[in-house]
This record gives C-alpha cells, sequence and structure tokens, in this order.
C-alpha cells in the first residue's frame, strides 16, 4: 500500500515540476522564425547607417558561452545597451534603426521567452555634447554593438541549425 502511493506521489511531483519550469524555457524555434524575419535586416541596416565596413577583427567577445540562454541575455543586454548610446543625442535614421532593433529584440525574447521578461533599469539620457567628433564616436559604437549584436544572433542561429540542412545546402 505504500509503494503505490510513494509511486503516485512521485508522478505527481514531477507532473508539477514539468508544468512550473515549462515557463523557463524560451521557445528558440520561434525566437529565430522572427529573427529572420524582421531583426536580421534591421540590423544590418543600422550596420550600414553607422558606416561600419565589415573588419576582420572584432571589438572584444559577444557572446563567450554556448548556452542559449547566455546567448539570449546577451542578446537581450547588447540590445538595451544600443539604446543607451542612441539616447537623446541621435536624430534622424540612425535613431529609427536603433530605436526598431531594440524595440523589436526587446519584444521578441518577452513574448518567447519568460526568464528574460524582465525590465531593464532606465537610465535617463544624459545631455551630450554635440559635435561632428561626438556623433562619429556615436556612431562607431552603434557599429560595434550592432556587430556584436549580429555575431550573437548568428552564433544562436548556427547552434539550431540542423546538422542535415549544413551538408545539403
Amino acid at each position: 500500500m505504500i509503494l503505490p502511493r510513494a509511486l503516485s506521489c512521485t508522478v505527481l511531483l514531477l507532473l508539477l515540476i514539468a508544468v512550473l519550469s515549462r515557463g523557463k524555457r524560451c521557445s528558440i524555434t520561434k525566437i529565430l522564425r522572427q529573427y529572420r524575419a524582421v531583426i536580421f535586416h534591421e540590423i544590418q541596416n543600422l550596420k550600414n547607417l553607422s558606416g561600419l565596413e565589415d573588419r576582420s577583427r572584432r571589438s572584444g567577445p559577444a557572446c563567450r558561452s554556448d548556452k542559449d540562454q547566455k546567448i539570449l541575455l546577451s542578446i537581450y543586454n547588447i540590445s538595451m545597451s544600443l539604446r543607451e548610446v542612441a539616447a537623446g543625442t541621435l536624430r534622424g535614421p540612425e535613431e529609427l534603426a536603433v530605436w526598431k532593433v531594440a524595440r523589436n529584440t526587446d519584444f521578441v525574447l518577452r513574448e518567447n521567452c519568460r526568464k528574460i521578461s524582465k525590465s531593464p533599469s532606465r537610465i535617463p539620457a544624459q545631455p551630450q555634447r554635440s559635435g561632428p567628433g561626438r556623433r562619429r564616436k556615436q556612431l562607431r559604437e552603434i557599429g560595434r554593438k550592432a556587430e556584436k549584436l549580429a555575431t550573437c544572433w548568428e552564433k544562436l542561429y548556427a547552434l539550431h541549425t540542423p546538422r542535415r540542412a549544413l551538408r545539403y545546402s
């Protein structure tokens, strides 16, 4: 009598754990589908507007981990830092491109990933010196961050590309 009761309690506990932990995982398939449909093109546009040339050297490591959650967190943090770099100073197409990348990345991750759904701390924009030197420096920083963001997305995409598709492409 004790064995069936213990077994049923164990099964119920495992089911409860499975249901509760379900919200902690991210839907990588949905995230990557939305990335390829929208965000990829927005990042390319941002890189073009910032004047970033394809360079062989990178501005530091973008995503050191091979774990999905850590890569997604890097993507989220980089996109939010893009918003901070452009806050209050950029005008025109660059500002719109930064805003689109940050907004859409935030939306996609919030919709498909419960763990990353925390709101970033809002940093009020500080008045910045204006001038051509400041703008060039800011555009270079945006270009570096856009390159890091693209690298992280591509790493996540490569981790989830089926091996067969790579062989026959």
